[in-house]
């Protein structure tokens, strides 16, 4: 029988209605054959293909490269701004953001995440997964220097079903003069939360998931990664430092290091379930130059697009998810289970291929 649930933390509904949906198998199949194992290392016409630097704007920042002019070939990393942005830099100055209509203003910036075409997040070698956050570390460090901005938003599109208009493994930044609503609803929800119970939720939540087990997909260390109670879409999967930590920004180079390590091992688990799976990831973290913060807790969402947003959904605000949770981790835990766990470069070219007790949120 379908039964609604509700978000613990941002109080968001969602239907889980599994008798909609086929079997696990079904809908990670349904996905369908990517292009990776297809595509060659170096395209011609990729601005972001090493040796073609000319073809992007001045890069802003470089990693890897050592001594070597800028703007050339021999980065690992590179950081360039958006050839054509979503918002554009202006002067400093007040805004009224109670007009009905301001300039755009702000930052937008391409992470190029790899020199080579045909490269994912679960083909990158550890220490090239850690230069990409080491990016991202990076970049919000400078954009926080400009007091007009308050919040820097990265995320991952991968494939066009998802919203990704070039191929070559790349995510994006878009700094914000504004915290976004969503953010900033969850913020709000989790300070009440907080003021209610005398902890974080988010703190909460991982202990209370990671007692049950159910719907944890992956635990190493310093991390978890989990399917939500409420999750909006099958294999909807947050990762969260298991310490508390409002910011990414307050991860220090070690912990980037071991992040580095299980985004790897994770994306592989998915591309061995799912298979070359198109997805959406982005971080969600505390505003730029914030105040410690006891409630919030920093955690990257990701969500393949195993599922379709229809009418119901744009028209309410509310989801309807056809995979109970706990069934997806199991899914994700059982296909992506592999005896080598060490990162190889095959695993993005893929061929064919409940408990009453742990029943409340966490």
């Amino acid at each position: 029988m379908p039964e609604i649930r509700r978000d613990p933390i941002s109080g968001q509904l969602v239907i889980i209605a599994a008798e909609r949906s086929r079997r696990p198998e079904a809908l990670a199949g349904a996905v369908g054959p990517g292009r990776c194992g297809s595509l060659p290392s170096y395209v011609e016409n990729c601005p972001f293909c090493a040796g073609n630097e000319r073809m992007t704007p001045r890069e802003l920042l470089a990693l890897g490269r050592g001594t070597a002019a800028a703007d050339a070939a021999g980065w690992r990393v590179r950081v360039v701004p958006n050839k054509y942005p979503a918002v554009v830099p202006q002067q400093e100055r007040e805004r009224d953001f109670r007009a009905a209509s301001q300039p755009a203003c702000g930052a937008h910036e391409v992470i190029i995440e790899s020199p080579e075409h045909n490269r994912h997040p679960g083909s990158l070698p550890p220490r090239q997964m850690e230069l990409v956050l080491e990016a991202y570390w990076r970049r919000e460090r400078a954009l926080a220097q400009k007091r007009c901005l308050r919040y820097v938003q990265i995320f991952r599109n991968y494939r066009r079903e998802a919203g990704a208009s070039i191929e070559h493994p790349h995510s994006q930044l878009i700094a914000l003069p504004f915290v976004p609503p969503a953010v900033r609803l969850e913020m709000e929800s989790a300070h009440r939360a907080y003021l209610e119970e005398g902890s974080c939720p988010f703190c909460r939540m991982l202990e209370e998931t990671n007692a049950c087990g159910e719907r944890v997909v992956l635990n190493g260390g310093a991390y978890t990664a989990l399917i939500p109670y409420a999750a909006r879409s099958p294999f909807e999967t947050w990762i969260l430092p298991r310490r508390h930590e409002a910011s990414f920004f307050e991860t220090a180079a070690a912990g980037r290091a071991e992040l580095a390590l299980f985004l790897g091992k994770l994306f592989r688990m998915l591309a061995r379930a799912l298979g070359d799976y198109p997805y959406n990831y982005y971080l969600h973290t505390a505003p730029l130059r914030s105040a410690p913060l006891p409630h919030y807790h920093w955690h990257l969402e990701l969500i393949p697009r195993a599922g379709v947003e229809g009418g119901f959904e744009m028209s309410s605000g509310i989801y309807i998810n056809t995979m109970r949770p706990e069934e997806a981790a199991a899914y994700l835990r059982e296909k992506g289970r592999a005896e080598d766990e060490s990162w190889r470069e095959d695993l993005f070219h893929p061929g064919p291929a409940q408990s009453p007790a742990c029943g409340q949120p966490g």
